[in-house]
């Protein structure tokens, strides 16, 4: 069924083809394994190592959804098709609108690496951080061990080395740079990935009636429940309150909004003054743009996906997916003539060399980037 199911996307499919795959989906018990089929047509994550797999230009997209439509009502489909037949083939017939380009990509991407960007390669961020103590003791990070475990014991990393002895009274500061992520585990459990240029202000162990941390920048959050002491993580702009859950903020200083995704559990959104703006269930996403709060339902792993080691861009407006770029490969991006107004479908592994991903990015948007050194900028 696989196969018949890929002619169809791929417009191949004969008339009794099509006829045995109507039969097929008609049937409600094969429906598990029809949503199966289009969300491994949908997933990306099979290209991400190289590069870009779709996009979604809005000429393409209304091109191509007329000849689903026409497909869709062809006269070599069968007349008893039912409704809910037809919508299950208009969500198929709408990943091929993304699909078949991803294919498309996917090939270039591999045959056509000549023509990418000159410039001596930048290499993809890694495992760094620095981790500053109150007193202002400053350690470097190995890499390599990718986290380290910070408590009243004193700093180690997961592989049990010992780095320091630090009093239980003491404010720590882990930051990474442009270029760096790395992953921390609190005292009481709690683990938290940082996101480049970003830093996470906590104490060696928590005590009275809260858990407070201090985030600028990003990270997720797994928080280890507790339901007498609250976790808490202020930003700039708000107060996050959670028991035990997993989620992500982004509070950049240079984003329009801090921005709050739910994966696990249950948050609540206060602002600086500690009065309640909203509350979150898993899977919503609340938008605190400083004035007003906004929250709607997400793919969560679209605001998640970083952690796992790729950009993942949907509907995304460009200079947003080139200021995440930027963080990642340290770069100074100039946007005064790049365009709002495109807007990318991409996953992207983010240990992809820079020329792979502005490559793949010249091919969706049809640009081309100018790079100096760590200087970028479009061009004429």
């Amino acid at each position: 069924m696989r196969n018949l199911f890929l002619k169809y996307l791929n417009n191949t499919i004969s008339a009794e083809e099509l006829n045995a795959l109507c039969d097929y989906c008609q049937l409600d018990e094969n429906d598990a394994e029809i949503d199966v089929l289009i969300k491994e047509y949908f997933d990306t994550e099979s290209f991400a190592d190289d590069g870009v797999v779709y996009r979604n230009l809005e000429k393409q997209r209304e091109d191509s959804w007329e000849s689903i439509e026409k497909r869709l009502n062809d006269s070599r489909a069968p007349k008893r098709l039912t409704r809910s037949f037809k919508f299950k083939f208009s969500i198929a017939a709408s990943v091929l609108i993304l699909g078949s380009f991803s294919f498309y990509m996917f090939s270039r991407l591999k045959a056509d690496k000549t023509n990418a960007i000159e410039l001596h390669d930048i290499q993809p961020g890694k495992e760094q951080a620095k981790l500053i103590v109150s007193d202002g003791t400053v350690y470097n990070l190995n890499g390599k061990n990718e986290e380290v475990i910070s408590d009243q014991g004193g700093i180690r990393y997961k592989d049990g080395e010992t780095l320091a002895k630090i009093a239980s009274n003491k404010f720590m500061t882990l930051m990474t740079p442009r270029g760096g992520n790395y992953k921390l585990i609190l005292q009481d459990g709690t683990r938290v990935w940082l996101n480049a240029q970003s830093s996470l202000r906590y104490p060696t162990s928590f005590s009275g009636k809260e858990r407070v941390v201090e985030l600028k920048g990003e990270a997720y959050f797994e928080v280890a429940h507790n339901s007498k002491q609250p976790f808490i993580v202020n930003t700039p702009s708000q107060k996050v309150k959670v028991l035990g859950t997993s989620f992500n903020i982004n509070a950049y200083a240079n984003e329009n909004s801090a921005i709050t995704t739910l994966v696990t559990g249950r948050v609540q959104i206060n602002d600086k003054s500690d009065r309640k703006l909203q509350v979150l269930a898993p899977r919503q996403q609340a938008n605190n743009n400083g004035t007003t709060v906004t929250v709607e339902n997400v793919d969560t792993d679209l605001y998640t996906a970083w952690k796992e080691g790729t950009f993942r861009f949907r509907s995304t407006p460009l200079p947003d997916a080139l200021r995440q770029i930027e963080r990642w490969y340290d770069l100074e991006i100039d946007y005064k003539d790049i365009p709002e107004s495109i807007k990318i479908h991409a996953s992207i592994s983010r240990d992809s060399n820079l020329s792979t991903v502005l490559h793949a990015l010249e091919k969706i948007t049809g640009l081309k980037f100018n790079v100096k050194g760590r200087s970028v900028s479009m061009m004429k």
